[in-house]
């Protein structure tokens, strides 16, 4: 699962490692991380959960979560903040970070 509902975000966090793409529709930089995101939800199927959450359709947790800009992913574990990338990432430093947080 790549798209997230708000309510599936609330129970995917709580369980263990989960990278969120927190992205809009119109952003061209998001629209790059979503193949890197999707290349990441294949190399750690059954290990982490990788998701997107479309900002435009879930504008409140921009509030709670306090994102000012696209893309950010947020790495979290237990449902606790690990991380956060503000912009485009690579792969490889995504990846780096959920192996790290697998530990």
């Amino acid at each position: 699962m790549l798209k997230s509902t708000l309510a599936e975000f609330k129970t995917i966090i709580g369980q263990g490692v989960a990278l969120v793409d927190f992205d809009v529709s119109w952003c061209a930089p998001c629209r790059i991380q979503e193949i890197i995101i999707a290349s990441l939800a294949r190399r750690f199927s059954g290990r982490a959960a990788i998701l997107i959450l479309d900002l435009d359709h879930n504008s409140q947790l921009a509030g709670i979560k306090q994102i000012k800009n696209v893309p950010t992913l947020i790495l979290f574990k237990e449902r606790k903040e690990v991380t956060r990338f503000i912009g485009l990432q690579s792969e490889e430093t995504l990846s780096r970070a959920i192996e790290d947080a697998l530990r």
